[in-house]
């Protein structure tokens, strides 16, 4: 199974006295042209017996008080806390628990989540088995992940998938336990499903686009007319202020009714001087008219 897009982890430094120091020569590579799933398999199966000692401690502080709950304290440590990332095509890197948690923050590939989570469940004396799977009718294995037979079915431990106890529908499958014999002969990489063969629940989600840790940061957004696509002629406001694109049709409104106002205004100020001109011409005709009764009298 492959996650499209990384997602959030948590530093994890105060489980770190748990799990033992460990070194990069503890990655075991299988190189290209020999990454036989046989030899894989083999290979995560001594791993996870020989290196249990990793996981001892930290099995005890992921024990809950039933098997569904330890399975999911299991499955929320190692998803929160170590990062996914796909092995290179052709090379299979199996790492031990301790490995994996020295490289959690670049991240490990699902063949090493399953040695991990397997590591702990070796540890607490709960059964399981690697259960590997193919996907859209492909020829070949692509994923591996612990499950936990009980009564009437199992319990899936998937970190690649964003959801505890939830298994992705498969092609085919085949489960393999730490003592079983393996006879397939499937030459492939434990890498995952190609994208395009399969739509994950839960695995792209916008609230966590990183599976690291990041500052809080806060974003700004700006609204400017340039970011909105508008059909026909643009309209251009030249009154110096910016004007929302979601508020132009209100600012048109006031802009009409600040014409209309000052219309209004300008024909009051013609009335006005019309009277005041008709006003002054009545004023001059009755003088004249007084006058001219004046001097007749005399």
């Amino acid at each position: 199974m492959q996650a499209q897009a990384k997602r959030h982890i948590r530093s994890g430094a105060q489980f770190s006295h748990l799990i033992p120091q460990r070194i990069s020569k503890d990655t075991v590579v299988i190189g290209s042209g020999k990454a036989q799933l046989q030899d894989t398999l083999n290979l995560m199966k001594k791993i996870i017996q020989e290196t249990k000692e990793d996981t001892a401690t930290l099995a005890i502080h992921l024990k809950g008080h039933t098997v569904n709950e330890t399975c999911k304290n299991i499955w929320q440590f190692v998803y929160g806390h170590i990062q996914y990332t796909m092995d290179k095509t052709g090379i299979e890197q199996v790492r031990r628990p301790s490995r994996t948690w020295a490289d959690r923050n670049s991240g490990v590939d699902c063949d090493c989540y399953t040695v991990f989570i397997s590591s702990i469940l070796f540890n607490l004396g709960i059964p399981f088995k690697m259960r590997i799977t193919k996907y859209g009718g492909k020829k070949h294995f692509q994923h591996v992940y612990p499950i936990v037979p009980i009564p009437g079915g199992h319990i899936t431990i998937d970190c690649v998938t964003d959801k505890f106890n939830h298994e992705v529908p498969y092609s085919e499958k085949k489960d393999i336990g730490i003592n079983d014999t393996i006879d397939t002969q499937d030459i492939t990489g434990l890498s995952g499903v190609d994208t395009a063969d399969i739509s994950l629940d839960g695995i792209i989600q916008e609230r966590i686009p990183l599976r690291k840790m990041i500052p809080n940061r806060t974003t700004r957004i700006k609204c400017t007319p340039s970011s909105i696509s508008t059909q026909g002629k643009r309209k251009v406001v030249t009154s110096g202020t910016l004007v929302s694109p979601f508020r132009f049709k209100e600012h048109q409104n006031a802009k009409t009714s600040t014409s209309k106002k000052d219309f209004n205004l300008l024909n009051y100020l013609l009335i006005s001087v019309i009277s005041v001109s008709a006003g002054i011409g009545v004023i001059k005709l009755l003088t004249k008219k007084a006058q001219r009764a004046k001097y007749v009298k005399k």
